[in-house]
């Protein structure tokens, strides 16, 4: 077994890894454990697959399959099943966290998180010298919120201002370090403070496609007060059409379905994010936001 009595992990939900928790290992054998749930204990949903990252006593990464089938909420503690173990996982849900412009630097370089997963991330570089080798591990140091991390990386793609990299090790570090920009991420979710009080849901890992007179992009997040839409394409409008409200497309293509929305525009950043208002809660609207949540 893996996971060692007494040590702390992090849980991820295989197809949202916003759904996560950290847990202490009360005991474990082959096929299941028992665990103490420190953080997260209401995103845990029985017999759903969650992903736990380790590196294996060869250095490689390694991944845990397991679904909880008991939860006492009394004494926050689960029992869980594991399904089983990988040896590399290449499709995580990956999420942008670039305007939060989280440092991370090497001995090359220095530069910014653009987007990350359970499995790596993608480096904006801010400045570079000399050459950085794909294959080659990298130590890095990465810095959220007053707390440092330092990890190892190992580059698959490095581009003129960008490296697009896969963690090594230690996991512990980079399962937390990918833990707390998922917190930042969270912290957009939660309500904020308009004329009224909407929960606002981050969606961008969906890729719902928005198109709008302004241009078309991806919708970024959503609540019962309006849209956040990541303009990936911009149009040229009359600014005295976007006075009124105008019609919106939202296409979501896991399901194959298109909804038309009366929407108000709030506001627009420099970039490219702009804010939507629904101006009317009819049945496309109400279907577009049962359907995501």
């Amino acid at each position: 077994m893996e996971l060692k009595t007494g040590e702390t992990y992090i849980a991820y939900k295989s197809d949202n890894p916003l759904k996560n928790f950290k847990f202490k290992v009360l005991e474990a054998d082959d096929l299941f454990f028992d665990a103490q749930i420190l953080e997260g204990l209401l995103n845990i949903e029985l017999w759903k697959p969650y992903t736990i990252r380790l590196t294996n006593d060869l250095g490689e990464q390694k991944f845990i399959e397991t679904a909880p089938y008991y939860v006492e909420e009394k004494s926050k503690t689960a029992r869980f099943l594991v399904i089983g173990y990988l040896l590399e996982r290449r499709k995580f849900v990956r999420f942008n966290v670039e305007s939060y412009r989280i440092p991370v630097e090497g001995k090359q370089f220095k530069g910014i998180v653009e987007n990350i997963s359970l499995g790596g991330l993608k480096i904006k570089l801010l400045s570079k010298e000399g050459e950085i080798e794909e294959g080659k591990q990298l130590f890095v140091k990465g810095k959220i919120e007053g707390n440092n991390y330092d990890f190892i990386i190992t580059p698959v793609r490095v581009g003129k201002d960008f490296i697009a990299a896969k963690f090594e090790k230690p996991a512990k570090v980079t399962s937390e370090f990918f833990y707390k920009c998922l917190k930042l991420l969270e912290n957009e979710t939660l309500p904020v403070s308009e004329k009224r009080k909407f929960r606002r849901f981050y969606v961008e890992p969906f890729n719902i496609i928005v198109d709008t007179p302004m241009g078309m992009g991806i919708l970024y997040d959503i609540s019962l007060g309006g849209m956040k839409v990541r303009l990936k394409r911009t149009y040229e409008v009359d600014e005295e059409l976007l006075k009124d409200s105008f019609a919106v497309s939202c296409f979501l293509p896991s399901k194959n379905e298109e909804y038309i929305l009366d929407c108000e525009l709030l506001n627009r950043t420099e970039d490219n994010f702009i804010q939507l208002k629904v101006a009317r809660w009819d049945e496309q609207a109400l279907k577009l936001i049962s359907r995501i949540l």
